[in-house]
């Protein structure tokens, strides 16, 4: 079964080719919580590549390592983290709600 899409998917997938510049972007962005250790972080990159090799090819279109993140990075995140990872909603939240939960 594929993974629905999430507006931390989309992050994820911006940044996939940088651990190190994935990580700085969801501290920016207040989406993992402050004590994550970074080594953490990395893991669960590691995670979702590796779970995404095994799949058989062909089959890989249902496993999209970047939404596989999301999954791992559950522990990790923040409330606006979860905001972030829910699966179709969070891609269509108002601009104005993201405009306003930035300024609290």
């Amino acid at each position: 079964m594929a993974i629905a899409p999430s507006r931390l998917g989309q992050l994820v997938q911006q940044h996939w080719s940088s651990d190190d510049g994935l990580i700085r972007q969801l501290r920016e962005l207040g989406l993992v919580a402050a004590d994550a250790r970074d080594e953490d972080l990395k893991n669960t990159f590691a995670r979702a590549r590796q779970e995404h090799a095994q799949f058989p090819a062909g089959m890989e279109m249902f496993n999209s390592p970047n939404e596989r993140v999301r999954v791992f990075l559950e522990p990790y995140l923040t409330q606006e983290g979860r905001r972030w990872a829910a699966p179709l909603r969070s891609l269509h939240e108002p601009w104005w709600v993201r405009l306003f939960r930035r300024r609290r």
